[in-house]
């Protein structure tokens, strides 16, 4: 067998060990940063909400402007977004996706065609589980804690890249 096959093998065999054993799903869901604020106790309950799903290179977990139905949390691997066929950010092993369900009355759209960058491993959580969730008040305080840490990161790094396109404009600006 060879390095590349190894490798496919032992992605395989992760994601259908955390699909099968609560164990497992749990350690992976701790060791992500998203779920660094929720007690043990509350994602113990979030982990067995959870669907794992693998995505492979190329396929769209969510596409821009159609309606968001699930929430993400990659377990491993990256995607990449883009807003109107731009790359405008890249979501890591620990990092979610879809985030606006638990914010939406009624239908959200999703803000970016998310891509698997070359295989994913995700924890899925589809409206029922969000639902479940959002009827547990402490289990929603934590999830909100995690919410907004989230969107603060990806607040920063919004930020970080308008501050880099102002300085480029500047520069610009001055050497013309």
């Amino acid at each position: 067998m060879n390095e590349f096959q190894a490798i496919e093998d032992n992605f395989s065999s992760f994601a259908k060990l955390l699909v099968e054993d609560a164990a497992v799903r749990f350690k992976a869901l701790r060791s992500c940063s998203f779920f660094d604020p929720v007690p043990d106790e509350w994602l113990m309950r979030i982990s067995d909400m959870a669907q794992i799903r693998t995505f492979y290179s190329d396929v769209c977990l969510t596409s821009q402007d159609d309606e968001t139905k699930s929430f993400y949390v990659i377990l491993l691997g990256t995607a990449e977004a883009y807003r109107n066929g731009k790359l405008v950010g890249t979501i890591d092993t620990g990092e979610c996706i879809g985030e606006g369900v638990f914010f939406a009355n009624g239908n959200i759209s999703s803000s970016a065609t998310v891509i698997a960058d070359y295989k994913i491993i995700a924890a899925e959580f589809d409206k029922a589980a969000i639902d479940s969730m959002q009827a547990d008040a402490k289990a929603m305080t934590c999830i909100d804690k995690a919410l907004l840490l989230a969107l603060f990161k990806k607040l920063q790094g919004a930020n970080r890249k308008i501050e880099k396109l102002l300085l480029m404009k500047s520069l610009d600006g001055k050497g013309g």
